[in-house]
């Protein structure tokens, strides 16, 4: 007789995670040894040391930062309640603080690891530093964001009512359905997950203030000393808002649950999925880079508050600054649009707020621009030539949800005019149900348009290089130009979804699951939404005799 494997053992992914913590404080230590004992680096050496101690620093925390030990956490399938009726056995309390506190510790001993001084002499530096003089601002609001959506959630899930778990059943004959997992009250997995974002949010606050307040590295100068804690504040941030995101998502997997008064098996974790597009956000988004001063020609200025030292960046670093924040105006102004949409709820439906906010968003892009011009642009300028406008994929994109906007259209007007089954939301006139999207569409596209005619009529910036005039001409139109696909592929998900696709009469096809389609297109919509874009590169703030004389040798 084979006994029943019990699901309380852990299996072998379990056990490498549970270990993880343990090697990974091992080899910090054997790291400490190698560094003070064997690897002290050389005078002259010290730029490199450094920067690679902050790149392992950052890669190291980022992998232990994982929480796929806990994605089923406060669920449990009905033989385990049986063998534990205790509702606290079944949150990995472990795989929860774990990845927080190895995180924590892996970026507060970065940051107690710093090469120390070899001179018998040191030089005393007389400045004042705050937290917020080495956050970039954009980063700073994005990852504060990210913690205030996070404690919702988990505020939301607090209140959240738990249900045993359900075996297979067939509720008639001919039907069958899975076994679902039950759940234990969400209090108890928020007590969990808010302990673990608590712990998150502090320790990040008190690396950030040891950041600001460590002493400088010999061997280093002022700016690049203050280079490198705003690359300590970035990759603490960046892993930091992709931890509390995913504690955001596990709370999501847990409300997504099935109840055992609800025939569906299944269900989309939509908080898992803005987890993903936090996490590849933050991947993506790129530090400030150490260099000496004379490579960087004002690039490392971007990142920083105080003034360049560097009389030949002239307003390049102010501008590139001016336009990198531009998520704080345009984040705003897309919800005041989705606002003013959703007072229009009861003629437009969902397709005013997607379109609103997208006009909004592109509006608020087109004044950026028209204070840049104010600020840094002088008329009569000659403007610099941009000869990539957009990168391949974004064109891809683009006519793929163009493409797919007017087949749904059409899908659209053949509903109205038959009667169909639907859920749209709007006028009740028949006609809405296809002119409402189309002028939605054409709206957002004809404020794209004014908003890409405003960036590539500007004229050229007076005092920088006109490499970095490409480069911000390039980077608002790629705004423009997600912004637009973005919204497009919203409302061609709402439309797959409001309307579907009448099915075919002939029984050997298969149907057309248009609500599956249109779920996908929500999920391009976010992706394209947060697409990453070109970031800047030293080479955009060097002058143009420098440049060529670099690209010639």
């Amino acid at each position: 007789m084979m006994l029943e494997p019990n699901p309380l053992v852990p299996n072998l992914f379990e056990i490498l995670v549970a270990f993880a913590p343990v090697v990974a404080i091992a080899c910090v230590v054997l790291y400490l040894i190698l560094r003070f004992v064997v690897w002290a680096p050389q005078r002259d050496k010290m730029l490199e040391a450094v920067r690679k101690h902050a790149f392992w620093t950052g890669v190291i925390a980022w992998a232990l930062s994982s929480l796929a030990g806990a994605n089923q956490a406060g669920t449990f399938p009905a033989s385990q309640m049986q063998l534990s009726p205790n509702p606290w056995a079944v949150v990995p309390f472990f795989w929860i603080i774990g990845p927080v506190a190895a995180v924590l510790v892996v970026h507060l001993v970065g940051q107690l690891s710093w090469p120390a001084p070899k001179s018998p002499t040191r030089m005393a530096v007389l400045e004042f530093r705050r937290i917020r003089d080495f956050v970039q601002p954009t980063l700073g609001w994005t990852v504060l964001g990210v913690f205030l959506l996070s404690a919702g959630v988990l505020v939301w899930l607090a209140f959240a009512p738990g249900f045993p778990a359900r075996e297979a059943w067939s509720p008639k004959e001919g039907t069958w359905h899975g076994p679902l997992n039950g759940r234990v009250p969400g209090w108890v997995l928020a007590t969990a997950l808010g302990t673990a974002l608590v712990v998150l949010a502090l320790g990040t606050l008190f690396v950030m203030a040891l950041i600001a307040s460590r002493r400088s590295i010999e061997g280093l100068d002022s700016t690049q000393n203050k280079t490198l804690r705003t690359i300590g504040m970035n990759r603490l941030l960046r892993v930091a808002a992709t931890v509390a995101s995913g504690l955001a998502a596990i709370a999501g997997n847990f409300l997504g649950q099935s109840g055992p008064d609800v025939e569906a098996s299944s269900w989309v974790n939509w908080l898992g999925l803005l987890n993903i597009v936090v996490s590849i956000a933050m991947l993506l988004w790129k530090p400030a880079l150490l260099d000496s001063p004379t490579d960087d020609a004002g690039y490392n200025v971007l990142f920083a508050t105080w003034a360049s030292p560097d009389l030949t960046s002239g307003d390049g670093p102010a501008a590139a600054r001016f336009t990198n924040s531009a998520r704080a105006a345009v984040f705003p102004a897309a919800i005041v649009g989705a606002a003013v949409g959703y007072a229009t709820h009861g003629w437009f439906g969902l397709m005013g707020i997607v379109a609103l906010s997208a006009v909004f968003a592109l509006l608020a892009i087109l004044g950026l621009e028209f204070v840049l011009r104010r600020k840094y642009a002088t008329p009569g300028t000659p403007r610099s030539k941009v000869r990539v406008l957009l990168p391949r994929p974004m064109y891809f994109a683009f006519a793929i949800a163009a493409v797919g906007l007017v087949l749904a259209l059409i899908n659209a007007h053949s509903v109205a005019k038959s009667g169909s089954p639907n859920s749209w939301d709007g006028l009740a006139a028949p006609e809405a149900m296809y002119w409402v999207p189309g002028i939605a569409a054409l709206a957002i596209l004809a404020s794209a348009l004014s908003a890409a005619w405003f960036v590539l009529a500007r004229p050229g910036l007076s005092n920088a290089p006109a490499t970095l005039d490409r480069t911000l001409r390039r980077r608002s139109l790629f705004r423009v130009a997600r912004t637009v696909t973005g919204s497009w592929y919203a409302i061609l998900g709402i439309l797959l979804i409001m309307i579907p696709v009448a099915p075919d009469p002939n029984p050997l096809m298969s149907g057309f699951e248009s609500g599956i389609f249109g779920a996908l297109c929500l999920v391009i919509a976010a992706l394209v939404s947060f697409y990453p874009m070109r970031g800047f590169t030293p080479a955009d703030f060097m002058p143009a005799a420098k440049h060529n004389t670099s690209l010639s040798n």
